[in-house]
C-alpha cells in the first residue's frame, strides 16, 4: 500500500505587516498590537502519496511558495504542522547557498556537505553535476561571475544529485535556455519514474501538465481545489482566462466598468436560499481593499447569527450562513489591528461585491424574511463607503437594503447596520424563476460542441495522415457584426501542437445569429501519434493586426473535445509532425 510522505495539516502562515517603522518600535517599548498580520497560509490540509507527482498552481501572491517553504522546512508554520517522510532535496530560488567569491565546484562541495553527503562519494557527485550542468571551464570560476541562467543549472544540478524521497521545485528554471530546461524536465521525469515525490510549481500550465499526474490549485492562501492535473487545469485555465478578458480586453473592460444589477446565472439556486452582497455605495467597483469582521445576521433565528469569515462546507446543516469566497470577491483571511477579517478586493473575474449566502430552514405560512445585518467594516480610504444589496428572485435584480446607520467602532472600525424584508418565492414558483433569470442571463455565444469526423463517422481516434474534420457547433442567442472560431490543439505533455482562426481562412462570421456550426477540415493530417486536448474559442472577428490580439472573446471551452492519433508504422515515432518532405537524390 502506498504510504504518504508529505502530510499538511491545518497549516498557517501568517506575516507581521507594520504601517511604518516607528509602530514596530512603539509595539517592542509600550506594548499593545500596531500590526496587521498577513495570512500568507490559511487552514491549509492535504495528503501527498510516494510516487505521486503534484504540481502548484494559482496566480501570483497566492500563496504557493510559502506553501513549497513550509514543506521543506525553511519557514516556520504560524499554526498547524509538517510531516514529511524521506530526505528533501529543494529546489526554490536561483541561489541556495552561495559563496561568490568561490567557484563553482567549491559551491557544489559546500551544498552538498549541508546535505549531509559524506566525504567519500563527494567526488563522484561532483562529476555528475559538472557533466549536468555543462558550464565548461565557467565551473572553475567564482559564482559572482554566472549568468542568471548559469546559476539556474548549478542550482538544479546540486538540487538533483542526490536520490531524495521528496523533490521539490519552484519555478526558478524560465531563465535557463530552452535546451537546458527539456534536460532538467527530463532529470525530474526520471526522477518519478523510481517513485520519488514531486511538487512542482510553475505558471506553465504545459509544463505541470507534462510533469504531473496531480494539480493542486492555490488561492488567497487556501486550497481552493485538488484533483487529477486534467480537472484542475482546464477550471483553473478558464479562471485566469476570464480574468485576462476582464483586465486586457477593450471591451470586457467597458463592460465591466459598470456594476450590474441584473443576477448572473451563478448567483441563482433553485432552492429558498438568500444571497447578499457587500457593494460600494453608490455603484461601480471597488478602488480600495476593505476588510470586514463580527457579521452577524438577524430574522434567522431566535439569536442573532454569527457568519464565519473561514471557507465553510455551504452542506453542513449547521451553516445557516456563509460568505461565497470561491465565486464572488471576498480576499484572503488577514489580521487587522488585532482583529481577525476577510479582505474584498476588485476581483475582475468573479461575481461582483462580497457575497454571503443564507439557507434558512423552510417556513411554508411565510413569504417573506425579515433580515437585520451588522459588520465592521475597516479601509484605507475612508471615501469609499459600503452599502448592503439582496438578491431578489422575483424581480431578477439586486436591490439595496435600508441602512440603519453606522457607528464608529474604535481604532479605525466602523460599524454598518442594514435591515431588508427579503421575499422568499413559493417553493413551485423558484424553478421557473430561476429558469426565466438564467434565461436572461445567458452569454451572447455560447460553444454547443465539439465533434471530430473521420471517414463518415464521428470518432475520437483517427490514425496518423488520416483525413478528419473537426465540427464547432456554437449559437449566437443575439446577433453580432462579426465572429470567427478558434481551434487549439494541445498534446497530453503540454506541447502546443496547432492554432487557427477561421478568419485566418477567410470565413469571419458576418452578422451571425442562431446556430452556426464551423468545419475544419484536416485533409493533410500531419499530426504526429499522441493524445490532444482541443480548446475552442470564438472571438469577435479575425482582423490582423487591427483586432489581433481580440479586443472581445465571446465564448470559449476549455477540453471541448479530447481524442487519439494512432502511429502509422507501430514501432516508428515519427514525432508531433508526420509531414513527408520532398525527397531528391543528386
Amino acid at each position: 500500500m502506498t504510504s504518504n510522505v508529505i502530510d499538511v495539516d491545518h497549516l498557517s502562515v501568517a506575516y507581521k505587516m507594520y504601517g511604518q517603522p516607528a509602530d514596530f518600535l512603539k509595539e517592542l517599548v509600550f506594548g499593545g498590537v500596531r500590526h496587521d498580520l498577513f495570512w500568507a497560509l490559511r487552514d491549509v490540509s492535504l495528503k501527498i502519496r510516494e510516487g505521486e507527482r503534484v504540481g502548484i498552481v494559482g496566480p501570483n501572491g497566492a500563496g504557493k511558495s510559502t506553501l513549497l517553504k513550509a514543506i521543506a522546512g525553511t519557514i516556520t508554520p504560524t499554526a498547524g504542522k509538517v510531516t514529511t517522510q524521506g530526505r528533501i532535496s529543494s529546489l526554490l530560488s536561483m541561489v541556495p547557498a552561495w559563496n561568490e567569491n568561490e567557484t563553482g565546484v567549491e559551491n557544489i562541495k559546500f551544498n552538498l556537505t549541508l546535505q549531509g553527503v559524506p566525504a567519500k562519494r563527494l567526488d563522484a557527485l561532483i562529476e555528475d553535476i559538472v557533466d549536468f550542468t555543462e558550464l565548461g571551464s565557467f565551473i572553475y570560476q567564482p559564482v559572482k561571475t554566472y549568468s542568471t541562467g548559469m546559476g539556474a543549472r548549478l542550482s538544479f544540478g546540486i538540487a538533483t544529485a542526490f536520490d531524495p524521497e521528496i523533490l521539490i521545485v519552484d519555478e526558478v528554471l524560465g531563465a535557463g535556455d530552452g535546451y537546458f530546461a527539456a534536460k532538467a524536465a527530463r532529470r525530474m521525469q526520471q526522477f518519478c519514474d523510481r517513485g520519488k515525490a514531486l511538487l512542482f510549481v510553475s505558471h506553465s500550465l504545459a509544463a505541470v501538465q507534462q510533469m504531473c499526474d496531480t494539480a493542486i490549485w492555490i488561492q488567497s492562501g487556501s486550497v481552493r481545489m485538488h484533483g487529477t492535473a486534467a480537472q484542475v487545469l482546464t477550471l483553473y485555465e478558464l479562471d485566469y482566462r476570464r480574468t485576462e478578458d476582464a483586465v486586457m480586453r477593450s471591451k470586457h473592460i467597458a463592460r465591466s466598468a459598470v456594476r450590474s444589477s441584473a443576477p448572473l446565472p451563478g448567483e441563482l439556486a433553485a432552492d429558498q436560499s438568500i444571497r447578499l452582497r457587500i457593494a460600494r455605495k453608490g455603484g461601480g467597483h471597488f478602488a480600495t481593499a476593505h476588510y470586514v469582521s463580527a457579521m452577524t445576521i438577524g430574522g434567522l433565528t431566535d439569536a442573532p447569527v454569527s457568519v464565519p469569515i473561514e471557507l465553510a462546507d455551504s452542506a453542513a446543516p449547521q451553516t445557516p450562513a456563509y460568505f461565497d469566497i470561491l465565486e464572488s470577491e471576498w480576499g484572503r483571511i488577514h489580521e487587522r489591528r488585532g482583529q481577525l477579517c476577510r479582505q474584498i478586493v476588485r476581483m475582475p473575474s468573479r461575481n461582483a461585491g462580497g457575497q454571503v449566502v443564507i439557507t434558512p430552514e423552510p417556513v411554508s405560512h411565510r413569504d417573506s424574511l425579515d433580515l437585520s445585518v451588522a459588520f465592521d467594516a475597516s479601509t484605507d480610504d475612508a471615501r469609499e463607503r459600503l452599502t448592503l444589496e439582496f438578491l431578489d428572485i422575483g424581480l431578477a435584480k439586486w436591490v439595496e437594503c435600508d441602512t440603519s446607520g453606522t457607528a464608529v467602532a474604535g481604532d479605525g472600525w466602523t460599524t454598518y447596520r442594514f435591515s431588508a424584508r427579503v421575499p422568499l418565492p413559493a417553493p413551485d414558483q423558484v424553478a421557473e424563476l430561476q429558469r426565466a433569470a438564467i434565461e436572461a442571463s445567458q452569454p451572447d455565444v455560447e460553444i454547443l460542441s465539439a465533434t471530430l469526423i473521420a471517414d463518415g463517422q464521428e470518432t475520437l481516434v483517427v490514425r496518423e495522415r488520416q483525413p478528419f474534420a473537426i465540427l464547432v457547433h456554437t449559437n449566437f442567442r443575439r446577433p453580432q457584426t462579426r465572429a470567427d472560431v478558434i481551434l487549439r490543439f494541445t498534446r497530453d505533455d503540454g506541447v502546443h501542437a496547432f492554432w487557427q482562426s477561421s478568419g485566418l481562412d477567410g470565413h469571419n462570421l458576418e452578422n451571425p445569429h442562431g446556430e452556426k456550426t464551423v468545419r475544419f477540415r484536416f485533409e493533410d493530417n500531419f499530426l504526429g501519434a499522441g493524445e490532444y486536448s482541443v480548446f475552442v474559442q470564438v472571438a469577435n472577428g479575425w482582423s490582423y493586426p487591427d483586432n489581433f490580439p481580440y479586443s472581445e472573446v465571446l465564448s470559449r471551452k476549455s477540453n471541448a473535445l479530447s481524442f487519439r492519433v494512432l502511429r502509422e508504422y507501430s514501432e516508428v515515432t515519427l514525432g508531433i509532425l508526420n509531414y513527408r518532405a520532398s525527397i531528391e537524390i543528386e
